[in-house]
């Protein structure tokens, strides 16, 4: 029997309701009274960017570049993992937004982005070691940008994601600090990086028809894509997601993509390929990070765009079962970047002051902000 197109697409609807899971309403987002016994907040950088956590030190690194101005400085600000008082202040001859630590080999890996350039430096003194140029001169001027840093410790392999529109990788030999493969044509804006270290595999994330990229490991090649299937035509304007950053559940086999267009958490089965959940999280989707220890997810939104340039933003706290917002965490101003502590029971993440003079909470020099969430002290 024919059905007629209004019950076909009837029943397209009701599959997928049954395909992604049904969310109940989700809390009301935390006051700064229940998030204040968790949280411990130092304002202290100035243009802070991603942060990582070095526990056999005690201490998280923060990369910041105050100005983007080419010619000027960057810099790694050393913090105490505990109350985030600094230790010292490092000063880098490029503008360091990136970052990345092997803590078998005791080296910091920094994204110098505007730069293209991948800096190496001793994590425990401090002092630069390298640096490997990995983006080319551009014809109007400057270099292909680096963004996310994804490292192998074992293998001695770090990849790299550039966010252009070819869309490039490169894969360093940190053994011998030179590059061992640049991959181009990986996919439109290639932005999020994420590695499973047992398949040997990385996953690069952007937008465009297929979305994340797989590469092998040893041979640098990309073996295979994964896409939702909603963009089907190419270029920009077409691209209906950007994934800007990816974490990975490497027991479970997921991937959770934060979609920068849709203001979305997205959740891909690895093995299918299929999109398993969608969850809102907010204005200026920006940073995901999967925590195994507890299953969650947490999300930073930025809570302001070009359409929305007062607002502000935080993070968004997903159970990794259901993928219900079991929390909203507000940040003010900008949350930025998130780091997760070794044991899974603390998040680091900073901060944007606005910048903007418009801004309702604008001030003239202040500075960026480091928070760390103790998890356990949070009333979920």
């Amino acid at each position: 029997m024919k059905i007629p197109n209004t019950y076909r697409t009837l029943a397209i609807c009701a599959l997928l309701a049954l395909a992604l899971p049904a969310h109940a309403e989700e809390p009301a987002p935390m006051t700064a009274a229940q998030i204040a016994p968790a949280l411990t907040r130092q304002d202290i950088v100035a243009g802070a960017y991603e942060v990582v956590h070095a526990p056999e030190l005690g201490q998280i690194f923060v990369a910041a570049t105050p100005s983007f101005e080419p010619g000027t400085p960057g810099y790694i600000h050393v913090l105490d993992d505990g109350d985030l008082h600094q230790v010292r202040q490092i000063q880098l001859p490029r503008r360091a937004f990136g970052l990345a630590l092997d803590r078998t080999a005791g080296r910091l890996y920094v994204g110098h982005t505007l730069d293209g350039t991948l800096g190496i430096m001793d994590a425990r003194g401090g002092l630069p070691i390298g640096a490997v140029q990995l983006g080319r001169e551009e014809a109007e001027g400057g270099f292909e940008h680096t963004r996310m840093i994804a490292l192998d410790e074992e293998r001695g392999r770090a990849f790299v994601t550039s966010p252009s529109q070819t869309g490039v990788i490169w894969v360093v030999d940190t053994k011998a600090d030179t590059l061992l493969h640049r991959i181009d044509d990986a996919g439109l804006w290639t932005a999020g990086a994420a590695y499973d270290a047992k398949a040997g595999l990385f996953y690069a994330s952007g937008g465009g028809v297929d979305e994340i990229s797989v590469i092998d490991a040893e041979t640098g090649r990309s073996v295979r894509r994964i896409a939702t299937g909603d963009t089907t035509e190419a270029g920009g304007d077409n691209s209906q997601h950007f994934f800007v950053n990816l974490d990975i559940d490497v027991e479970g086999q997921r991937l959770f993509a934060a979609d920068a267009n849709k203001q979305m958490l997205y959740v891909f089965d690895i093995e299918s390929g299929k999109v398993l959940a969608q969850t809102p999280t907010g204005i200026g989707t920006l940073d995901v990070v999967f925590n195994g220890a507890r299953q969650e997810v947490y999300v930073s939104y930025r809570g302001a765009d070009r359409e929305n340039p007062d607002g502000t933003g935080g993070i968004v706290v997903i159970d990794a079962a259901d993928y219900a917002v079991k929390a909203r965490l507000p940040l003010p101003a900008h949350p930025n970047s998130l780091a997760l502590g070794q044991d899974g029971q603390v998040l680091y993440a900073t901060v944007k002051a606005p910048h903007e003079e418009t801004h309702p909470e604008h001030v003239a020099g202040a500075l960026d902000s480091v928070v760390r969430i103790d998890l356990e002290r949070l009333p979920l």
